[in-house]
């Protein structure tokens, strides 16, 4: 993944700016506020409709296609042999006996603190003094377990969402791993790693193509509509305040412009893993003033 061309979005923003100032200057006063106005309400219904079409289609389908794909990937042992391998490199030199870890999976009892003990006791001494260390530990091999399950199953970014989910909270383990364990039914687990940790990962994905294809078709819509009606000449006198003040509104054009580009590399980092030369977003975060419109453009 390289960074050496972070400085390409700054000058895509700097282009798009010029490109936007002269053309809403050369138009004028009345024709420049309406392509911005117009481009400015494509922009706030994209939000609207990206979010609603990301519900809606999020929903149930892409959910039980993933719980498919997700219980092949799969069985009884799956969990408890990743997160046994995870355990065994952490660095504290412990072999960890897939039996017992199983019984303390198979109990009912607070698994954080249960494996945490059976990780202190398993050379007969406290491999690790400190037990919020440890605590957190385990629950750092929860996301990287699920992760790896979400990675193999689906795609990388389905991984990174689920890890980052479960490292926010992780109360949700005390429900998956009994189902994770269960000998004869994986579908139960695979539904709700697909409900709770996959899901918003493809929300993101439909979102943002959503509200591209919104603003892309309603700004087009209302920008050749209004010139349209305006007619192919400036309907105010063509003074030099009239092309000024079209200018400063080719300046709100140009900010709708360069953040549905913003959405768009977005996607293109989410459909490359974030591992794309270009598209990814260390090199977006490197640069001056792209990356302001790429921050919101993440919490779409």
């Amino acid at each position: 993944m390289g960074t050496q061309f972070w400085w390409f979005y700054d000058i895509i923003a700097g282009a798009v700016l010029l490109v936007c100032i002269f053309l809403s200057g050369r138009k004028g006063f009345m024709k420049g506020i309406v392509a911005a106005l117009g481009l400015v309400i494509a922009a706030a219904a994209a939000f609207g409709i990206s979010g609603a079409v990301a519900d809606s289609l999020s929903g149930s389908t892409i959910k039980n296609s993933n719980a498919k794909k997700l219980e092949k990937c799969i069985d009884s042992s799956t969990f408890t042999d990743k997160y046994a391998a995870y355990l065994e490199g952490m660095g504290y030199s412990i072999r960890v006996d897939k039996n017992k870890l199983g019984n303390i999976l198979d109990s009912d009892v607070q698994y954080d603190e249960a494996i945490a003990k059976y990780v202190n006791n398993i050379n007969a001494r406290k491999v690790e003094e400190d037990n919020d260390i440890l605590l957190e530990k385990v629950h750092e091999g929860y996301a990287v377990v699920i992760g790896d399950i979400a990675e193999e199953a689906l795609s990388k970014f389905a991984a990174e969402t689920s890890a980052a989910i479960i490292r926010s909270d992780s109360s949700g383990m005390q429900e998956l791993i009994p189902l994770l364990r269960d000998q004869e039914n994986m579908h139960p687990a695979a539904g709700y790693i697909a409900e709770h940790y996959t899901s918003a990962a493809y929300g993101t994905l439909i979102c943002l193509i959503a509200y591209l294809t919104a603003f892309i078709v309603l700004g087009a819509l209302i920008v050749f509509g209004t010139n349209a009606f305006l007619g192919g000449r400036e309907t105010s006198a063509a003074s030099v305040s009239s092309h000024i003040i079209g200018g400063v509104a080719g300046i709100v054009s140009a900010a709708a412009i360069v953040f549905a580009i913003a959405v768009s590399v977005r996607l293109w980092a989410v459909m490359g893993n974030d591992e794309m030369l270009f598209f990814n977003n260390e090199a977006v975060e490197k640069s001056y003033v792209f990356k302001y419109f790429y921050e919101f453009a993440m919490k779409l």
